[in-house]
């Protein structure tokens, strides 16, 4: 487990070390309170992606092009897209920037723009954080990257979900778990217990 931990610490220092390049958290500050979510804010990442929340008292569209078109600049951005979901569930307006780090690896950063109050990642994240335990945590590790390994993807907080209530250990298992879930429905699921490791 060690050279798995050893992985999972590179990727998570490599996640920080992108967001102080690109200035993330300053560019985003100006418009709202940044919350760093997802395998990032938990601290178990194996796929080369950052997840954050701005929540803002008055978001604007305008102010998420502000802080893309500097972005846009910068020569490494290879791709920016943006949702406007105020109007559906997610009730948010998502941009995507995929940055190329080096030619062999692409950095997906998801920004959530919401208006403060509005449902958030942040308390599952800090929940998650204090609820997994290391063998837990190696155990999330290692369901990932089998399924990175194979071309597949162990979809975030249904997988802390399975491998904490149901006990699962294995990219198989947790399959079996998911069934036909959809996997874009919102959660309210909260860690309560904690699996035997």
């Amino acid at each position: 487990m060690t050279d798995l931990r050893t992985r999972a610490d590179a990727r998570l220092r490599t996640a920080y070390e992108l967001m102080h390049e690109l200035d993330l958290l300053g560019r985003w500050s100006r418009y709202g309170d940044v919350e760093i979510v997802g395998s990032v804010g938990i601290g178990i990442v194996v796929a080369p992606d950052i997840d954050l929340e701005i929540h803002s008292d008055d978001p604007q569209v305008a102010d998420g092009f502000t802080v893309m078109r500097a972005l846009a600049e910068l020569p490494k951005s290879r791709r920016i897209t943006y949702l406007d979901a105020r109007d559906r569930h997610e009730r948010g307006q998502y941009w995507k920037l995929e940055y190329e780090l080096t030619p062999d690896e692409t950095w997906t950063i998801d920004m959530w723009v919401l208006k403060r109050g509005a449902s958030s990642g942040a308390p599952l994240t800090a929940a998650l954080r204090d609820a997994l335990t290391p063998e837990l945590r190696d155990r999330v590790l290692a369901i990932k990257e089998e399924a990175v390994a194979i071309g597949e993807r162990a979809y975030g907080y249904w997988l802390y979900q399975a491998v904490l209530d149901a006990g699962v250990r294995t990219f198989a298992e947790y399959r079996t778990w998911l069934g036909d879930r959809n996997i874009y429905d919102r959660t309210g699921w909260m860690p309560g217990r904690v699996a035997q490791a």
